[in-house]
């Protein structure tokens, strides 16, 4: 088990690793009047995310191959008091990319991980 003061040491660790500020957007939904909705995003972000980003391992490409479908795809990796929620968008290299968390079985959390995809 881990100290207290050793998890304290590892998520400096982690948070000094992110290498990245990106503009993270909450989609605001709306009906478009033929049942479908409309997704569009604030002029300004609802939070800078600072996140690391990283191609996806061979594992999660397999796994998430129907969410992928001929997308990008890149690992994003954030601080867990980051609010991040599925479906929000991330700005990368001049594309938006959608959030799809990833779920990790670990007894320790310093990290945060998702797989972001582009949108298309």
């Amino acid at each position: 088990m881990l100290s207290p003061a050793e998890l304290a040491s590892m998520t400096a660790t982690v948070a000094d690793s992110l290498d990245q500020v990106l503009p993270y957007y909450n989609p605001i939904k709306t009906p478009d009047g033929s049942g479908h909705t409309t997704e569009t995003l604030a002029a300004t972000p609802d939070l800078m995310l600072s996140c690391t980003i990283s191609k996806p391992s061979v594992t999660q490409l397999t796994l998430y191959a129907s969410v992928i479908a001929g997308k990008q795809a890149r690992n994003m990796r954030y601080m867990p008091t980051s609010v991040v929620r599925e479906g929000g968008i991330v700005v990368y290299q001049g594309k938006n990319w959608r959030v799809q968390p990833l779920e990790w079985a670990s007894s320790y959390r310093v990290a945060s991980d998702a797989l972001i995809v582009t949108v298309v």
